[in-house]
């Protein structure tokens, strides 16, 4: 083999060509699903659910919005995707030893946890239905432990949806919001105390007495001494056959008649 021929069987094609075909490097910067749904739960993590878009979406990921259909059927399918796996990080595994109540009482902690942690996400779930497989084991999860407590099917479909939605609804008014951020700032608490105990007496008694309390630093417990007083309630009609319903029911009602409408069941697992 002559020099020349040695030099050219030794080149790298891609020199070879002016527009050089796909190599492994492309081929190992091939787009999947996983990549699209990621970089879509940034999205709305950083700018919101109304920031998502196909087109956007696929400038952030150096391809043409084309590609991204390949892997998707639409936007509202990829927003299916992103709420399913964020649910994937609610774990619902749960000690067969503890009690009907504190398994609903460890889940809704845990949910609420995740979605604190997808700014976004809460309010997203509050207009889809997505019916995936990390979806549908969250209900399972919530659902088989109040069955445990014995109320009737459909009074059990509704504490379910009692639990969820206020789990979901709290995590809505996340630590980004203008009070909650006011109230983490010691000064800024301070303030805020100082101000309602120079209100009038004789006008605003009940603020002057109990406004630095209600503007407190106290997330955490105020998510569960709600959700305790919940549980209580279910037990409370659990125990007494007669008027168990009374509680859910109206509850129900409460929760229907205050619930802003909705393009969809904010419920995993139900229509």
């Amino acid at each position: 083999m002559t020099s020349r021929q040695q030099a050219s069987a030794g080149a790298d094609p891609h020199s070879l060509w002016f527009s050089p075909p796909d190599g492994e490097e492309s081929r190992r910067r091939a787009l999947t699903r996983e990549q699209v749904v990621r970089e879509a739960l940034t999205v709305i993590g950083t700018d919101g659910a109304d920031a998502l878009s196909m087109r956007a979406l696929a400038a952030r990921l150096g391809v043409v919005p084309g590609a991204l259909y390949r892997h998707v059927r639409s936007k509202e399918q990829l927003r299916d995707l992103v709420v399913d796996e964020v649910l994937a990080e609610v774990d619902g595994r749960l000690g067969q030893d503890l009690a009907w109540t504190e398994r609903v009482k460890v889940l809704a902690h845990r949910l609420r946890a995740v979605l604190e942690d997808h700014p976004g996400i809460a309010a997203l779930l509050k207009t889809r239905d997505p019916l995936g497989p990390h979806s549908l084991a969250l209900a399972e999860a919530f659902l088989a432990p109040l069955q445990q407590a014995g109320l009737p099917d459909q009074d059990t479909a509704l504490a379910f949806s009692l639990i969820y939605d206020y789990t979901l609804g709290f995590a809505l008014s996340d630590r980004t919001t203008v009070n909650e951020q006011r109230v983490q700032d010691t000064a800024t608490r301070r303030q805020l105390h100082a101000f309602f105990r120079s209100l009038p007496a004789d006008r605003f008694p009940a603020l002057a007495t109990l406004g630095h309390y209600i503007w407190a630093d106290n997330r955490d417990q105020r998510f569960t001494a709600s959700l305790d007083t919940l549980i209580d309630g279910l037990q409370a009609a659990r125990q007494r056959p007669s008027s168990r319903s009374t509680f859910i029911r109206r509850a129900g009602r409460a929760r229907s008649s205050h619930e802003p409408p909705t393009t969809g069941s904010p419920r995993p697992g139900q229509d």
